[in-house]
């Protein structure tokens, strides 16, 4: 039982960082279309946010889907 519940911790835990990463590579590409001029620098910036939101996203929404699943087990086991 405390191996779910250990599991469970680490996946909301896994979850809630990638979350924070997507929401800052999001607000990064949000960021430099707003207030940078159109250049380069603006791309690469835009590009490093890109990089930083779509893995964290997958991460996030597999650690979401995992602690779904494991709370689902833990109902309909009790």
């Amino acid at each position: 039982m405390s191996s779910k519940k250990h599991n469970q911790q680490n996946y909301f835990k896994y979850f809630l960082i990638s979350a924070i990463c997507t929401l800052a590579g999001l607000g990064t590409i949000v960021y430099v279309n707003i207030l940078l001029p159109a250049s380069e620098k603006q791309e690469l910036l835009a590009l490093i946010g890109l990089i930083l939101s779509v893995p964290s996203a997958i991460i996030a929404f597999y650690c979401y889907i995992r602690l779904l699943v494991s709370r689902i087990q833990n109902f309909l086991d009790k």
